[in-house]
């Protein structure tokens, strides 16, 4: 009888450590669940997070240093060149011409033919004075070898004949000592006149003998 007790007493033991064992198996694997359903969400939020990052536009301040540099890199300064050229004057009886050298300095061909005129106008170091000392040069512009010189002769700058006949001479010798004029057309305010003061007659164009 005894010994009938103690069996019933142990299957209940059993039957009870059973019953509890299949609970904490729940528990556990839903603990285990749990676990790997952060560790998904995790990784999902990573991988959002690195497609986000790598579609953003870089921060500012990325490319400063590039922006610098661009910004430092200015277009390159035209070439000044620098020319000896020969320039003619003459005395106060206006006889003949006298030759004197001149430098100038230029960084196109338009250049090159504006500074011819603005030193042909300054009076040399001897003190010859300048034939084209008051007159105006308007515009220039050279097509080939072709050049057309656009003045203004204001009251002073008008000259006899003698004076004319030199200034004419004068701006032939300075421009045509350029290999690459080989024609001159004066106009005078816009306009192709017979005669550049009234005395002497105009060709249009001048042409280099």
């Amino acid at each position: 009888m005894q010994m009938k007790r103690h069996v019933t007493t142990s299957l209940f033991s059993v039957l009870i450590a059973a019953t509890m064992l299949v609970p904490l198996s729940a528990c556990g694997s839903r603990v285990e669940q749990e676990e790997q359903q952060q560790t998904t969400q995790a990784g999902s939020v990573n991988k959002q997070n690195t497609s986000t990052n790598q579609n953003q536009p870089p921060a500012e301040g990325t490319n400063s240093n590039q922006s610098d540099a661009n910004e430092e890199q200015e277009p390159p300064k035209p070439e000044v060149k620098k020319e000896q050229i020969s320039l003619y004057y003459t005395d106060d009886e206006m006889l003949d011409l006298h030759e004197q050298k001149a430098e100038i300095e230029y960084s196109d061909g338009k250049q090159k033919l504006e500074a011819a005129f603005a030193a042909m106008k300054k009076d040399d170091d001897k003190g010859e004075p300048s034939l084209w000392k008051h007159a105006e040069l308007r515009s220039v512009k050279q097509e080939g070898t072709a050049i057309t010189l656009d003045l203004h002769l204001p009251d002073d700058a008008r000259l006899g004949a003698p004076g004319e006949m030199l200034a004419l001479e004068a701006i032939e010798k300075t421009y045509f000592q350029f290999q690459d004029v080989t024609s001159i057309d004066l106009l005078v305010d816009g306009e192709s006149v017979d005669s550049l003061m009234g005395h002497m007659d105009l060709d249009h164009p001048i042409t280099k003998q």
